[in-house]
This record gives structure tokens, C-alpha cells and sequence, in this order.
């Protein structure tokens, strides 16, 4: 009888015992799932940050000497070109003063990105951006070809050949925003200049 009873006990040890082994098991797996995605964030946002830095610091001379009307954000790497700098108002076509500074800018942003992420790149961006004036879908159909028209020339025969240039082939995309992504002054009110733009920007995988 006695030993029954201790098989009965011990039974019911191993039952209850289970769920707490299991648990930990859980609680153990999550943490270094947890610990894998910190880590991955973290080499994210350095290799954001290095690459930031190297366009920077590859272009900022460049755009000094030949006096170009591009903004670079020294944080993200975005590239923002005003629409007098490309573009006529309401015009998709890109000014020839504006293909000669492309000429310029894009062999040293694409080189900067390509020359040590060249792994890591998994996308360049060209987005369109409007104002507020005329209907979203009028200004939807004029930031789309605008967006297109730079990307078109950025992996053209026009600008001639530059280093990485079939890599950019392959990972560009042209996208039009409208007047979704406004630019607002420090009131609220809507910069319109400033809202017609172009936006250059990347986007990394890391593994």
C-alpha cells in the first residue's frame, strides 16, 4: 500500500513538475529570440548611421564647389532636390541645368552607398512630392512622372556610365506621393515650396 502510494505521489510530482521546466524552456527561447531581433536593430541603425556619414561626408565637397541646390540629411542620408532645381512648374521634364548637376551628384552618392554596403543595399528610392494646389489625383499623376523622369535618366544613356550603375538598375524605384508627405512651416501653415520635391533615398537589409 505504501509503495502504491509513493508512485501515486511521485506520479503527480512528474505531472506538476513538467509545466515549470516547460515554461522556462519558453521564457528561454523568447529571450534569445528577443535578444537576435535587438541585435539585428542594432546593426541596422549602425550601418544607417555609417552610411549617413559616408554620403556626407563623400558628397558635401562636391555639391560645395559646384554650388548645387541639394539638401542631405547628415542623420537618414535623405537627398532632397527642390523643384526648381529639376523641374519647370507643373513640368515633369528635367531641365538640362538640372541633368548636368545629376551627372555630377549621382556617380558620388551611388559610389558612397555601393562602395562598402554594397551588400546591404536593397533598394533606391526616387519619390515625387507636390503641394496642396490642384486635385490629389492631377498632383498624384505629376509627382509619379517626375519621380520616374529622374529615375529614368539616373540609370539612362544620357548621364553616361559611372561605377555601380547596373547595380542601380536593378534596385531603383520611382514612386509618386502627391501631396501626402507636406512640408509645413513652424505655424502649421503649408510651405509650398518646400513640399515640391524630389526625395533620393535608400533602403539597407541587413542579414
Amino acid at each position: 500500500m505504501i509503495n502504491k502510494y509513493r508512485r501515486t505521489i511521485n506520479k503527480e510530482f512528474e505531472k506538476s513538475s513538467f509545466w515549470p521546466t516547460f515554461t522556462d524552456m519558453i521564457a528561454t527561447v523568447l529571450m534569445v529570440i528577443m535578444l537576435i531581433l535587438f541585435s539585428s536593430e542594432s546593426i541596422t541603425g549602425s550601418v544607417e548611421k555609417d552610411l549617413a556619414k559616408s554620403i556626407n561626408d563623400s558628397v558635401k565637397n562636391t555639391l560645395k564647389d559646384n554650388g548645387l541646390n541639394v539638401l542631405i540629411d547628415e542623420k537618414s542620408g535623405l537627398v532632397t532636390f527642390g523643384e526648381s532645381t529639376l523641374f519647370d512648374v507643373d513640368s515633369y521634364e528635367l531641365k538640362q541645368e538640372a541633368k548636368e548637376m545629376l551627372k555630377i551628384f549621382i556617380p558620388r552618392y551611388v559610389e558612397a552607398l555601393y562602395s562598402n554596403y554594397e551588400g546591404n543595399i536593397s533598394k533606391i528610392v526616387i519619390k515625387g512630392h507636390t503641394d496642396d494646389v490642384g486635385s490629389y489625383l492631377y498632383n498624384l499623376d505629376l509627382s509619379q512622372k517626375r519621380a520616374y523622369s529622374v529615375a529614368t535618366f539616373i540609370v539612362g544613356e544620357e548621364i553616361g556610365d559611372y561605377k555601380y550603375k547596373d547595380k542601380v538598375l536593378k534596385d531603383i524605384e520611382a514612386i509618386g506621393r502627391s501631396e501626402a508627405e507636406l512640408i509645413k512651416n513652424t505655424d502649421g501653415t503649408i510651405n509650398k515650396d518646400a513640399s515640391r520635391r524630389v526625395e533620393l533615398m535608400y533602403e539597407i537589409d541587413v542579414d
